[in-house]
This record gives C-alpha cells, structure tokens and sequence, in this order.
C-alpha cells in the first residue's frame, strides 16, 4: 500500500530514526537546559538573598534589643548609685536613722523609693539593707531581716566584694515574680556597709524591649558573665544556668559572634549572639525561620508552575521549529517517492528562488539524466544481442547446423547400433549451438553456463584427451546467480590453444568457482601451460583496462571483459596472471545478482 506523504507518516515510518524526532530532541535540549540552569540559579541567588536578610534582620532587631535593655539597666544602674548615696540612706548604714517615720527626710526618701516602680513600669521594687541594723527598708516600712520572706538576694550580697554590684536573677519570695536583681553595695570608709537592692520584672522588661515581631517569631536570652539567664522569652529557662540548655550551650561554646543558621529542634532557625556593650551580659537571639521557609516553597511552587509553562512552551517551539527544518526534508523524501509531481521545479529559472528548489531541480536532473543512461543501457544490450546474432547467423544458419548435427548423431548412433565417441560429440556439440544460439536471456544463471562449459569440455576431451585433464571446485552457494551467457568457453579455448596444447602432454586445466571476501563471485581459470613472459602479460591487462584498444589475438578474452563491464560496471571484469613455463591464471569477477 502507498505510504501517505505527511510528516507523520515520516515519523511513524523512521521512529527514533527520524529527522523530525532528532531535531525537536535538540531543540528541546537546547531550549531547555538554559532555562533550567536560570531557574536553579535564580532560585539559589533568592534563597541566599532571603538567608542574608534574614540574618541582617535578625542581628538588627537583637543590636536593637541589646541597646534598649543596656539603656534601661544602665538607668536602674545608676538609680542604685544614686539612692546609695542618698544621705538618709547613708545614715540608716550607720545608725536607725529610720526609726521616725514622720521625720521630713523620711518622707522625701520614702517619696523617691515609691516614685520609681511608679514611673520605671518594669521595676518591682527597692530594698536598702544595712548591716548595722540588719534590717530592710521597703517602701514606706522597715523590717528586721529575719522577718523578711524575700532573702534569696542576701547570699548573692554576703559574697559580693565587687563595689560596682552584680545583677542576679531570682524569684520573688521564692515563687513570683520572675525578678533580675541589681544589688549595688554601698561602701563607707572603705567597709561594706549594706546594699541598695533594685528588683526589676524580668517579663515586663522582655515585653518593653521586644516588639511584637519578636514577640510572635524569636526568642530572646539575656546571661550575665556566671553563665546564669536572667531574662528569658521561655519561662522555664529562666534562672537556669546557660549550660543546662543544650542548643544554648552549643551556641556559647562556638565562640561565635556572628550569626549563623542552625537546627533546633527540628526548625532551622537563625541565631544571632552579641555582648552588652556597659555590662558583663550576652544576648542571644533565635528566630525561627518557619515563616521564611513557607515563602521559600511558596518561591518552589511558583517556579515549578513556571517551569511546567515553560516546557510547555518549549515542547511548541521545538515542535514548530522541528517542522520547519524537517519540511524541506519532507519534500525531498516526497521528490524521491513521487518525482512527476514537482515538474516545475525544473524550470532553470524557478530553481534559483530558494536553496530548496535549487536541490530539487537538481535531484530531478539527476534521476532524468539516470532514467536516460538506462534507456541507452537497454538499448545497448539490445544492439549486443542484435549484433551478436547477426555475426553468428552470418557464419552458419542455426536451425540448418543444429537440425544437421541431429541428423549426425542419429546416423552415428545407427551405425553402431548404441552409444559411441562420435554420437557423444555430435550430442555435446548440438547442445552447444542451441544454448549459444538461442537468442533468449543473455544473462543466464551460473549453472546453466557451467553445463554449456561442460559440453564444450566433452568435446574438446575428444579431441585433446592425451594433452590435459579437468578438475571443477564450485562452490554449491554461486549456481543460484547469473552470469552473462558464453564467458567461461572463450577463457577455457583461450587455456587450450594458448597454454596446453602448445606444451603437449601432462596438462592441468583447473576451474574454480567461489565467494570472495568483496562480495564478489571469482571465477578462477588455471592451467600450467606454457605461460607467457612479464612484458607480454602487462601488455594483456593493459588492454583489457582499455576500452579503445583491440586486441588482436585473445579475442575470446577481450570479448567476455568488455561484455562483463558494460552489463555490470567497470568494477568487474578478467584479470591475468602468468608465469613463463609454470603457466596461467584467468580471474573472473562478477557481482552476486540474482536476474532469474
């Protein structure tokens, strides 16, 4: 059935093979892989974008956070300084000074301690403890040590020898509130003589000095130089020691002060770590980047749904430019399968529009000009068979000599009242003529030539029985192809005269047929005649390669040579090879065709 001529039908038909499916793999490849190197690199310069942001947001709002809270203790600092030198204060170190609470300066020192938790929110209260009377003032009232519930400052106190203080963290009467205590020691005459305790609110602190972005997405810690957390954005971590938190601990070991990215908890999270800049404390800062991580798939998701558009994209411009590549291939293919449907593209003047064209015309010359060479090689073969059968019909009248040999062979056999030399003869000779003469297929199958030879053989045994023996090797695997008819009996009549009946007796006429490693049939003639000398060999070959020369003896070999290349090309032909006085070899080379 004929096959459509669509680009499908070309596909369909050459698969993986095809032109189109190699051309749209390439353009998709080349399409493609710039595409995904862009996405993957746009995607790792955002994400590296984003971390950096993160990081300089973070380490901003921790910078912040160390600023306000240093700012505020710094101020609680200071109002410790300032209430221990206070001159009520003073004299309640060294005397009960506070023993009338109507006095003026009572009133004025019992207004200051009232009037700070009242305007600084996140201080709880203020504690002045003297040694002297072992006792604390507390707002508006004094009271002796051992009643006092709220002690746990006072070992802190006892071990101080540091006349600048230490900030401690602690619970209120042991249970609430979360409380960073500033104990300031207040010094005369070199002796400690007491302390001004300022208890600050460690979670009203935290909300003062942390936004509300901080408050939703980080965690904030405040340790001072003893490793213990006196603020805290976890309830639970407060007052512990830094240690004791296992990815705090990690961090305070690093040594770093830059901020990195780490996993906590199954949640990578960037953590930032910075001193204080007035007091031995250290801030650490963790923020989760959960938020951050959704943005980043919700980037993922955005540039697979682009991607997905983009192959899409991708796979049509492959396509479309595939088909314009492949159509002018298309019609080639078209030009080969149906050629009288491109008529005007033959036209000289036509041709010169398009590359296209041009190669059609050109295709179109071409398979013109080989339909014109096989009309003329027709026609030739025809005028061989012609002039073949003119020049034999000229020497003797086929039917008359082959009706006549019958008639001999008939007489023979009569005379001798059974089968005799003469008879045998007659018989191979008549059979000679009529396949010599038969003017049907000149190109005939390898056995019927090899019979035809044998009958030549019979009779020129008759004849030269005493001068040479014949040997055949054919090999069974030639016999099915063709070979042009009479081209082994000019070769073997050439051996005879030429080589072995000159030398008269013990001759050896071997003909060997076989497949050569070329794919080529070999037909090999031998004889160990009489040879011929260097000079005259060359001489012989030269001429069987020359079209215009004519040999003028050999005419057997010249005949079956230029026969050979005119019916299968110049590649085939007789080659010669021969020694003086060791004798010839004739090689036949003929295609492997199958004509019947």
């Amino acid at each position: 059935m004929k096959k459509k001529n669509n680009t499908w039908s070309y596909i369909k038909s050459y698969k993986f093979n095809s032109m189109f499916i190699r051309t749209f793999l390439l353009v998709f490849v080349m399409f493609s892989i710039p595409f995904f190197l862009l996405n993957d690199l746009y995607y790792r310069n955002v994400e590296r974008i984003a971390k950096d942001e993160i990081i300089m947001e973070n380490n901003s709002l921790l910078y912040g956070v160390r600023d306000i809270s240093d700012t505020l203790l710094s101020d609680c600092d200071m109002l410790c300084t300032y209430i221990s030198y206070n001159d009520n204060v003073q004299m309640f170190m060294v005397n009960d000074w506070f023993t009338d609470l109507n006095s003026k300066s009572m009133k004025e020192f019992t207004q200051l301690v009232k009037a700070i938790p009242l305007i600084y929110k996140y201080i709880d209260s203020i504690y002045v403890y003297s040694e002297y009377n072992n006792s604390v003032y507390i707002g508006e009232r004094k009271s002796p040590l051992k009643e006092l519930k709220d002690i746990s400052w006072l070992e802190e106190y006892k071990n101080l020898e540091d006349i600048s203080g230490r900030t401690i963290s602690r619970l209120k009467n042991n249970n609430y509130p979360k409380i960073i205590s500033i104990i300031k020691p207040i010094i005369m005459d070199h002796e400690k003589k007491g302390a001004v305790i300022l208890n600050i609110n460690s979670e009203k602190l935290h909300n003062i000095i942390t936004t509300e972005k901080y408050q939703n997405q980080s965690k904030i810690y405040l340790y001072n130089d003893s490793g213990n957390i006196i603020m805290s954005s976890e309830e639970e971590q407060f007052g512990n020691e830094i240690k004791d938190v296992s990815y705090l601990k990690e961090i305070v070991e690093s040594g770093s002060e830059t901020s990195i990215i780490k996993n906590i908890e199954g949640m990578d999270s960037v953590i930032s770590i910075t001193p204080s800049t007035k007091f031995g404390f250290t801030y650490i800062s963790i923020t989760s980047m959960y938020h951050y991580q959704n943005k980043l798939n919700q980037l993922k998701t955005q540039i697979v749904l682009l991607i997905i558009l983009l192959v899409v994209l991708s796979i049509v411009f492959a396509y479309f430019a595939a088909i314009r590549s492949y159509k002018p291939v298309a019609e080639i293919i078209t030009v080969l399968e149906e050629p009288q449907k491109f008529n005007d593209y033959s036209d000289p003047a036509k041709a010169r529009l398009n590359e296209l064209r041009y190669i059609i015309s050109t295709i179109l010359k071409q398979m013109q000009a080989n339909e014109i060479m096989k009309d003329e090689l027709e026609s030739k073969l025809k005028l061989l068979d012609q002039s073949q059968f003119a020049m034999l019909q000229s020497q003797i009248n086929p039917h008359f000599l082959y009706n006549t040999l019958e008639t001999i062979n008939w007489m023979a056999f009569d005379l001798t009242k059974g089968d005799n030399n003469v008879s045998r003869a007659v018989n191979s000779l008549a059979q000679l003529f009529r396949n010599n003469v038969y003017l049907g297929d000149y190109i005939i199958p390898i056995s019927q030539e090899i019979d035809n030879t044998q009958n030549y053989l019979n009779i020129l045994e008759l004849r030269y029985g005493d001068v040479f023996q014949v040997e055949w090797e054919i090999d069974e695997r030639i016999i099915e192809y063709s070979i042009i008819k009479i081209c082994l009996q000019p070769i073997i009549e050439n051996a005879v005269y030429h080589g072995l009946k000159p030398k008269g007796s013990d001759g050896l006429l071997k003909i060997r047929g076989e497949i050569a490693a070329n794919e080529m049939i070999h037909f090999h003639v031998c004889d160990n005649g009489v040879g011929m000398n260097p000079f005259r060999l060359a001489d012989i070959n030269r001429k069987l390669n020359d079209r215009e020369n004519q040999m003028e003896d050999h005419i057997g070999i010249y005949n079956v040579n230029q026969r050979i290349k005119i019916v299968f090309g110049m590649d085939y032909g007789i080659n010669i090879e021969s020694e003086e006085d060791l004798g010839t070899e004739v090689v036949i080379k003929i295609p492997m065709v199958k004509l019947h």
